[in-house]
This record gives C-alpha cells, structure tokens and sequence, in this order.
C-alpha cells in the first residue's frame, strides 16, 4: 500500500525521536544501536522499528520488546501525535567481516 505525506513524516519523525532517546535517555550500555526504519500501519497505531547493533542485535531487540512501555514514553514526551504506536523492535543481521 502507497504511504502518504503524512506517513512519511511520523517515520521520520519517530526515527529521529527513537535515535535521540538511545542516546541520552536510554543508552545501551557496550553497545552502539543504530535505527535504520521506522514502518507505522497506515491507522498509526504499530511501528516496526528496524535496528542493528554492534553486537548481537537479537539480544539487544528482546531487550527493547521487553521495555517497549518505557520506551514509548519516552518517545510520547518527545514527539507529538495523537497516539503513540505499539513499538516493535526487529533486528537488522549485520554481515560478518
């Protein structure tokens, strides 16, 4: 399904929200997260958030899952919208070097 304007504009802006708070407000201790997309359904009310780490990516995304409550709080005090979505946190597989 084509997204719109709109749609395009809470990604953006859910992705810069979620990258500023894995750096001062939840920091991932001996990691380093790197948000790459942010997916919402077309009613707004889920996020797939695709991340990759440094280390161990799927660790790091039952970990975030786990927290997705405190992190959507996080997010709501940052960003405007009506509803924040349900977070989903889906590791990206970094290739070995």
């Amino acid at each position: 399904m084509r997204k719109g304007h709109k749609g395009e504009k809470v990604n953006s802006a859910i992705k810069k929200a979620l990258s500023e708070i894995f750096i001062y407000d939840y920091p991932i201790k001996d990691n380093m997260i790197t948000v790459v997309r942010v997916d919402t359904s077309p009613d707004l009310s889920k996020a797939d958030v695709y991340i990759t780490a440094l280390k161990d990516a799927e660790e790091l995304a039952q970990e975030l899952n786990g927290k997705q409550g405190y992190i959507g709080h996080l997010l709501g005090n940052r960003i405007r919208i009506r509803k924040i979505p349900q977070l989903k946190f889906i590791p990206i597989p970094q290739p070995s070097i």
